[in-house]
């Protein structure tokens, strides 16, 4: 019989059946279970693919740690799990009580921030934390990326930060999610600072470390905030949809020896650049976010000069109505195409993941200004502003705007057509898929770009995705992130630790 329920069930009851087991029972099945599984990303085909993603596991370890009893409940088996998360599944969808017509948008914003956000490549996301911030050069002074930042901020070097994510992530997908520094036997010469167990713990402590009772105070004080500042309470359908705390601090204590890591996935996620993001704006200050902005400027442009095919020019100043004033971030010029490239180190909020009616405001509140700064370059391209003259103005123009983080499905008529249709066919791509399409082998990206913006005119909306523009071309290892995986600590992510 299967585990999935086959009718909505309510919140209140998926707890419930969660805290049917104690936490010390349920968390290190949870932990066994989630650290053998194949990487999200390889599930498919899996008998266990529609129940067992991280996010559901994670949701179960998040309820447990927070709500569970250490004094209810018995002995939880892997059938017990396969039911709590057949129960997830089976959970109310808030756009059920929606009128027809308005269902769509929100359930997909809220499936993006509850699945696909778990399905970032391990090697991707840490190597981007190295390349990003250790081997770009900024061209602006920077006041909160200081020598020595991440050693006052992170207690190491960023490459030992790094590797104690690559060590957390291989020991738990190794022995059963489980990470025991002891097993180490004192052999830390894979690090440069963290040369002692204690030096290690010290760091996993600080960062990656929490408690079942430090995560029940984090809640009750948050809710607290929530009451004093009148804020609504949160619609119990969307809970599961919301922050889940493991995110940021993915390795739990007091359940065993050493530390006990639920989710292998949420390790790497506090180690990738948006997991630094909150580390530093939380230890540095808007000085940090500042600077990751003015660095990921840089970053975009070192991985356009990869093109083989191509020249690539910083943004170009020009002198408007007496003032001074700055074209796209990246201009980018093929034989047959000039690509406008405006970079925006933003990421989508909380909220917004949570699927509101309102979407379209944090949407063109982030991102419309990038597609007028696109159609006005391009407009002093084709009027032969003197400025530009570097820029040929006989081939057709297309746009692309970067983030640093994936707005998924953003580029589906539901999402583009909250922003103006612009002059200049463009697209919205997050980094990863601008590191896969600088690496293209088998043709130019331009001739890529045209065919995606072409399939993309003769679509709703006229929205095209250069992931889905890339389809099946082949791609080579792209080597940016490559020399990034070349200072870390340990060769392989999941790199095993030992008994």
């Amino acid at each position: 019989m299967s585990p999935i329920r086959q009718h909505p069930i309510s919140d209140h009851e998926y707890v419930q059946r969660v805290r049917q087991h104690p936490p010390s029972l349920l968390l290190p099945l949870i932990a066994a279970t989630s650290g053998n599984l194949p990487q999200p990303r390889e599930m498919r085909g899996h008998p266990k693919a529609s129940t067992h993603g991280p996010w559901a596991l994670a949701d179960a370890a998040w309820v447990s740690l927070t709500r569970g009893n250490e004094h209810r409940g018995g002995p939880a088996t892997e059938a017990d799990l396969d039911k709590i998360l057949g129960y997830y599944l089976a959970l109310d969808e808030p756009m059920r009580r929606e009128p027809v017509g308005q269902r769509l948008e929100g359930f997909l914003l809220r499936l993006a921030g509850q699945q696909l956000v778990w399905q970032e490549p391990e090697f991707s996301e840490l190597s981007r934390s190295i390349a990003l911030l250790q081997q770009t050069t900024p061209t602006k002074a920077l006041t909160g990326v200081q020598p020595g930042w991440d050693t006052h901020l992170l207690g190491c070097s960023l490459t030992d930060y790094v590797g104690v994510a690559q060590l957390l992530f291989g020991s738990a997908t190794k022995m059963d999610g489980r990470f025991v520094p002891e097993w180490l036997d004192g052999d830390l010469d894979a690090f440069t600072e963290l040369t002692t167990p204690s030096a290690l713990r010290a760091v996993i402590d600080r960062h990656f470390a929490t408690s079942a009772q430090s995560l029940k105070d984090e809640e009750a004080a948050a809710a607290a905030r929530a009451r004093a500042a009148g804020t609504p309470a949160l619609d119990p359908a969307l809970r599961r949809f919301s922050y889940n705390p493991l995110r940021g601090r993915p390795v739990v204590t007091g359940f065993g020896p050493g530390y006990l890591i639920p989710v292998p996935a949420a390790v790497v996620a506090k180690a990738s650049p948006l997991g630094l993001y909150f580390t530093g704006l939380e230890g540095l200050g808007e000085a940090f976010a500042h600077d990751l902005g003015e660095l990921f400027e840089q970053y975009v442009g070192r991985q356009l000069r990869l093109l083989p095919d191509a020249s690539v020019h910083p943004e170009v100043v020009y002198t408007e109505r007496k003032s001074e004033a700055k074209s796209v971030d990246w201009i980018v010029v093929f034989d047959d195409l000039v690509l406008l490239v405006e970079v925006k180190s933003v990421r989508p909020t909380m909220q917004l993941r949570l699927g509101p009616k309102d979407f379209a405001a944090e949407l063109t509140t982030k991102l419309k200004k990038a597609f007028g700064q696109i159609d006005k370059t391009a407009a002093l391209i084709a009027a032969g502003k003197e400025e530009f003259a570097h820029i040929p103005a006989d081939r057709p123009v297309l746009g692309v705007i970067v983030t640093m983080e994936p707005y998924h499905m953003i580029n589906a008529p539901e999402f583009r057509s909250v922003f103006p249709a612009g002059a200049v066919s463009t697209t919205i791509a997050a980094i990863g898929e601008v590191e896969d399409a600088v690496t293209v082998t088998d043709t130019s990206l331009s001739t890529i770009l045209l065919s995606g913006a072409q399939a993309g005119a003769a679509t709703p909306g006229g929205g095209w995705s250069l992931r889905t523009a890339l389809g099946d071309h082949p791609l080579e290892m792209n080597p940016i992130l490559d020399q990034a995986w070349e200072a870390t600590p340990f060769v392989a992510p999941e790199t095993a630790v030992q008994p």
